[in-house]
């Protein structure tokens, strides 16, 4: 067994071991290498192959910020002392065992190198294929287990059918609760410093990565906004593809929260996205009881875990 780290050529392989072990996540390749090597926090001895005579063994990609925000700009400082395994597999067998313990032990090595304390896997705001290991990969979940790491929390996927008549009671009973106190508007670019305003009173900055600005230099009707007075107290992206389409992220200021402003940007993005064609809706490491309630349900469940490093 020896490990290296991956190369360009290493690709196709590590792709086709990759569909092999983790059956619900056929990545294409070019979102393979966005994810992994088209991250600002990339460091190639952090991304490693296990090979034995069989070809590829196992892989793991590893990462660390070397700055609170890091290169991807959506660190925070708690999460500063943690590096994170955002990709891992092991083929079946006493080589994926082998290949676990070279990988797990060079990653961690890494991530201590780095003067990190603990590994998250995965939880990272940056680029990611998943955020967290899928609960129906129970062995991964017990290879893990088996060098230390414990599960922390659950992260869920959820989606919802747009042609479900009850979606326009939804919103005519939020925008009765909110009345006229809002205003909802799409994105207008004299709307920018509002929006700052926003983003530096709210909680979510990893929305928001130095630079964000330059995304709303134009007019965008997948982006809503709503306006209290001379403020903004909420704001989110859709994207109404067809025939599946996708909602997030959102944000509420924290302190008009309970006003039920959320709820109605989310059913405004349902209504827009099936006016346009849209027949389902997905969003990613979601906030499941604030979707549920409004007719949306659990599609994928992931285990993140943790390991604290000695």
């Amino acid at each position: 067994m020896r490990i290296a780290p991956m190369s360009e050529a290493d690709l196709p392989s590590v792709l086709a071991a990759w569909h092999c072990a983790l059956v619900h996540d056929q990545v294409p390749e070019s979102e393979f290498r966005r994810v992994i090597l088209g991250d600002g926090n990339y460091e190639p001895g952090a991304v490693q192959v296990a090979w034995d005579d069989g070809g590829v063994a196992g892989f793991a990609a590893f990462l660390v910020r070397r700055t609170a925000a890091g290169a991807d700009g959506c660190g925070q400082p708690y999460e500063f002392k943690s590096g994170f395994l955002k990709a891992f597999f092991v083929k079946e067998g006493e080589a994926g065992e082998r290949a676990a313990d070279v990988l797990l032990e060079a990653g961690e090595a890494y991530c201590a190198g780095a003067g990190k304390t603990e590994v998250s896997v995965v939880q990272y705001a940056g680029p990611y294929l998943f955020p967290g290991i899928d609960v129906r990969y129970q062995r991964l979940r017990e290879v893990l287990a088996g060098h230390g790491y414990r599960d922390v929390r659950t992260i869920e996927d959820v989606a919802v059918n747009l042609c479900d008549p009850i979606i326009a009671r939804l919103l005519e009973k939020a925008w009765s609760r909110v009345g006229s106190s809002v205003e909802l508007l799409t994105w207008r670019p004299d709307l920018l410093p509002l929006l700052q305003e926003l983003v530096a009173t709210g909680d979510q900055p990893h929305w928001f990565p130095p630079g964000w600005e330059s995304r709303y230099a134009e007019p965008d009707e997948r982006v809503l906004v709503l306006r209290k007075g001379e403020k903004l107290v909420g704001w989110a992206r859709f994207r109404p593809n067809v025939p599946e389409g996708a909602f997030g992220p959102i944000m509420t200021l924290p302190s008009e929260r309970g006003n039920g402003y959320g709820n109605l940007l989310l059913l405004e993005a349902m209504v827009r996205s099936r006016q346009q064609g849209t027949v389902t809706m997905s969003a990613g490491w979601a906030a499941t009881g604030f979707y549920v309630t409004n007719g949306w349900h659990i599609t994928r469940r992931y285990a993140v875990l943790s390991k604290e490093l000695s």
